[in-house]
């Protein structure tokens, strides 16, 4: 299962999937103890590109342990025409700059590896189509190995599109999405390839001959139409997508779409996990198109405004009710009990991600939390809910917020505690309570924590004594759907290239059950 503090460092940073794509092929001697890759890019005359440099154990076993470890770079290969901007020291590297290379340094802790973040500026004067390369060496525990990644200067592009989008439709149903292009730069852009994300419950359901179904429930489609200087494009047709028949009524999905140039993606799908089976029916298109073409390649500039985050709206009549379960324990003063408190699904809807402090948990008077879930931060009625900077599996608070994730009908979600008793008190009381818009049955959104209960029910327990179930926090049974693990290889390459495009999807998707 995957932790909280992963999901954070894979939507924060973006390094897995970016590694992954768009990187040269590393040579690897036998025996080297790790590999390293670098990102090739494109870069624009005035304008900055940006890539990574990566190492990675070769071996899966006893992978190696990187500990102190020096990074150089040697960037005489594009001194004509591009400059490298100072790395400087972020992520725990000390680095130096001298003639044309840079030299960093640091230590890394058990299991952590290095990457660092390059920007590259193109010199003004610089014409697309030069190229040269960047050098890396990183040595560690005595081995040096080396890599290359190639620097092109491309002609510059703004490919734009419109930031928010909404939709709607009811369980089941087809919902066409749309999406618009302009070309908001003064040069011709000569085709684009369009990458729409959908989500679990919302799924792409076209035949497009241009179009590739892919691992995030989206499309990718590729067009040849030249986007002349000014002008807006719309699809022909708008992208189909099936709402699964368990959304839930009220529920908010998340998609999105993002624009690139066909060389941009080149560089991103060099390494990118293979896409479906074009399909067989009519062209997707682009509603003006010219017939020039060009050999130049061409980078956006700016690829901050190519991406619509799209609201799917679920209508119709399908609620979830989520029934709270409370917990039981005994102990003495200064033991520490544990203790499961959670909710089920009882549907009929799935429960899709939350981005709201839906569970809460008050711990009972007279104990401590000294244990807590990693899926749970401290939290205060009243306060901001903050999911990405949380104290997250924080000891000590009195109240208790936690990551709702997709539930499905009859799945327990449950959440472990260590509570370290004070103070003996028969009848300790804690509690649980649910706050889901649209819930059809207020009744069951509460239960107790009992500590030291003096009947054999427990007081009131809700669907029992908190077991958890299925669930279990990360350590539950059941594992993250397909779709998360296609997400986890290809966000960095998002993050990287269509700015938070991908950190958006992200940032909706934290998948923990399927049914």
């Amino acid at each position: 299962m995957l932790t909280h503090s992963t999901w954070r460092w894979l939507a924060g940073l973006g390094v897995a999937g970016a590694f992954v794509a768009a990187s040269a092929t590393p040579a690897v001697a036998d025996g080297d103890p790790f590999e390293v890759i670098g990102q090739d890019m494109l870069v624009a005359p005035g304008h900055t590109g940006s890539a990574y440099v990566f190492a990675a154990p070769t071996g899966s076993e006893q992978p190696h342990q990187f500990g102190h470890t020096t990074l150089d770079i040697d960037f005489s290969g594009i001194s004509d025409f591009a400059v490298l901007e100072q790395p400087g020291e972020g992520w725990g590297w000390a680095c130096e700059t001298s003639a044309q290379a840079v030299h960093c340094e640091t230590e890394f802790a058990e299991d952590d590896g290095p990457w660092l973040g390059i920007q590259v500026t193109g010199k003004d004067n610089a014409a697309p189509g030069q190229k040269g390369q960047l050098e890396y060496a990183i040595t560690s525990g005595g081995r040096t190995v080396k890599a290359a990644s190639t620097v092109t200067v491309a002609e510059g592009v703004d490919l734009q599109t419109d930031p928010e989008a909404s939709v709607s439709g009811a369980p089941g149903s087809r919902v066409g999405t749309p999406a618009i292009v302009r070309n908001g730069g003064d040069t011709t852009t000569h085709g684009a390839v369009l990458l729409v994300h959908g989500d679990y419950l919302y799924r792409y359901a076209g035949n497009f001959s241009n179009c590739r179904p892919t691992d995030f429930m989206g499309a990718l489609c590729t067009f040849d139409e030249d986007l002349e200087p000014g002008k807006t494009y719309r699809l022909s047709e708008e992208t189909p997508f099936q709402l699964h028949e368990d959304a839930r009524t009220g529920a908010s999905l998340l998609a999105t779409n993002v624009w690139w140039t066909k060389d941009d993606w080149e560089l991103v799908n060099r390494d990118w996990p293979q896409e479906g089976e074009p399909g067989s029916g009519a062209k997707l298109r682009l509603v003006e198109q010219t017939g020039a073409k060009s050999l130049t390649p061409q980078t956006d500039t700016d690829s901050m405004n190519n991406w619509t985050e799209i609201s799917v709206n679920v209508t119709g009549d399908n609620p979830a009710d989520l029934s709270a379960t409370g917990a039981t324990a005994s102990g003495k003063k200064g033991e520490v009990v544990q203790v499961r408190p959670g909710f089920t699904n009882l549907g009929p809807a799935l429960l899709e991600y939350q981005d709201k402090p839906v569970f809460r948990v008050t711990v009972p008077e007279g104990t401590t939390a000294v244990e807590v879930s990693g899926e749970c931060q401290p939290y205060t009625s009243g306060s901001e809910w903050d999911p990405w900077n949380g104290k997250w599996g924080e000891p000590g608070a009195r109240e208790y917020a936690c990551w709702v994730s997709e539930t499905p009908k009859g799945v327990d979600y449950s959440y472990e505690f260590g509570l370290r008793i004070d103070k003996v008190t028969p009848d300790a009381s804690g509690a649980v309570s649910l706050k889901l818009a649209g819930d059809p049955n207020s009744k069951n959104d509460s239960a107790k924590i009992i500590i030291n209960p003096t009947n054999a029910g427990g007081g009131d327990g809700g669907n029992g004594d908190g077991d958890g179930g299925n669930g279990g926090g990360d350590g539950g049974s059941l594992p993250i759907t397909g779709e998360s693990t296609g997400l986890i290889a290809g966000i960095g390459g998002l993050l990287l290239a269509a700015g938070v495009g991908g950190y958006v999807v992200a940032r909706r998707r934290r998948t923990r059950f399927v049914a």
